[in-house]
């Protein structure tokens, strides 16, 4: 165990003791990480705020059954992953456009700005804005598990075994998520650029 590891220990042992400035404490550390991991899965939206409560809300009511032999860092973020899923399956309006729903000149411009054959490095390095508005435009076509996955590895950059313990699944079932994702990601992407084509 190392040292924040042990000062996250010490800092839930207080927590279950009735110190409520340990927990504090606590989300002080974690916030950041449980925020950028809610945006990313969520997209921009007005539940981040409320999701981010929400996963401390329920870390602090599950405390009793964390293993201090595990570090806390990775557990919240389990947590906050399972809760975005859920709250991505109960959507019943989407809080922002797909890409079906952008007008066609929307659609035109931002294809303009896209290469041919499909590269999304070139729009990452050349506009980035862009890259980000397509992006989460196919992204929240994706079946939540397949875009809770594809999110922490491709966007986050977290290694298999981090997305598996974030998903609760194993190394094999989180590699076949984020590679059907990337597919079909990629397929619908050519789709887009072929309907564009037979439009000019």
């Amino acid at each position: 165990m190392d040292m924040a590891d042990s000062a996250d220990a010490a800092l839930i042992a207080q927590t279950l003791d009735g110190n409520e400035l340990a927990f504090a404490e606590l989300v002080r550390r974690y916030q950041a990480a449980v925020w950028g991991t809610v945006h990313r899965i969520l997209g921009r939206s007005t539940e981040d705020e409320d999701a981010v409560q929400e996963v401390f809300l329920r870390a602090f009511s599950s405390l009793r059954r964390f293993d201090p032999k595990y570090p806390f860092g990775p557990w919240v973020l389990r947590i906050a992953t399972n809760h975005c899923i859920d709250l991505l399956r109960r959507r019943k309006a989407r809080r922002y456009k797909l890409w079906t729903e952008l007008s066609e000149g929307e659609q035109q411009h931002l294809l303009n700005d896209m290469s041919v054959d499909g590269d999304f490095g070139s729009v990452v390095s050349r506009s980035p804005e862009t890259y980000e508005k397509v992006a989460q435009a196919l992204l929240d076509e994706l079946k939540p598990k397949y875009r809770t996955a594809f999110i922490l590895r491709e966007v986050e950059g977290r290694d298999y075994r981090e997305v598996a313990d974030a998903l609760g699944t194993s190394e094999l079932a989180a590699r076949v998520r984020v590679s059907r994702a990337r597919a079909e990601i990629q397929k619908k992407f050519r789709a887009y650029l072929a309907g564009a084509k037979v439009k000019d």
